[in-house]
C-alpha cells in the first residue's frame, strides 16, 4: 500500500499538484500500469486506473475527466491506443488525450494532444506545460 501523503490547502484548493485535476489511466500492460498508477498517486495525482484500453470508454461514460492518459509501452501498443484515443475524441473533440511513451515511440504514429513521459516527476511537469492555458482559462 502506498504510503498517504498529506498536502496542505491554500485558499480551499490543493497544494498538491493535479490533485484538484481529475485524471483517467489505462494501460496496455496490466503490471506496468498498475506500477505507473501507484507511482503518479504518490506524486499526489489525482487519478483513476481504468485498466486497459477497451475499458476507457464505459470510465468516460460514468464520469467526466480533466485527462485521459493512455500508456504506451511498446510499439504492438500503437495501434490500439490510436484507435482509443479516435473513439474519446469523437465522443468529445474537447478531451485531451495524452500518451504516456518513450521518446523511441514519438514518430510511431501516436495521434492524439501530446505525448508524455512515462516518468511520474517529468510528467507532472510536461502536463503542467500542455495543459496550463486551458486551466488558466478555468480559473
Amino acid at each position: 500500500m502506498p504510503a498517504m501523503t498529506n498536502y496542505s490547502t491554500e485558499q480551499g484548493r490543493s497544494t498538491a499538484p493535479f490533485a484538484d485535476r481529475s485524471i483517467l489511466l489505462a494501460s496496455d500492460s496490466e503490471r506496468h500500469g498498475n506500477t505507473l498508477h501507484r507511482a503518479l498517486l504518490e506524486k499526489g495525482f489525482a487519478i483513476e486506473y481504468a485498466g486497459d484500453y477497451s475499458q476507457v470508454d464505459a470510465q468516460l461514460d460514468a464520469r467526466k475527466y480533466d485527462v485521459v492518459l493512455l500508456e504506451v509501452t511498446g510499439e504492438h501498443a500503437v495501434e490500439p491506443a490510436v484507435a482509443t484515443a479516435l473513439r474519446v475524441k469523437r465522443a468529445n473533440a474537447g478531451q485531451f488525450v495524452g500518451y504516456l511513451a518513450d521518446a523511441t515511440l514519438e514518430t510511431s504514429g501516436l495521434a492524439g494532444d501530446a505525448i508524455l513521459p512515462r516518468n511520474a516527476t517529468k510528467l507532472r511537469e510536461e502536463l503542467n506545460r500542455f495543459m496550463a492555458d486551458v486551466w488558466r482559462e478555468e480559473e
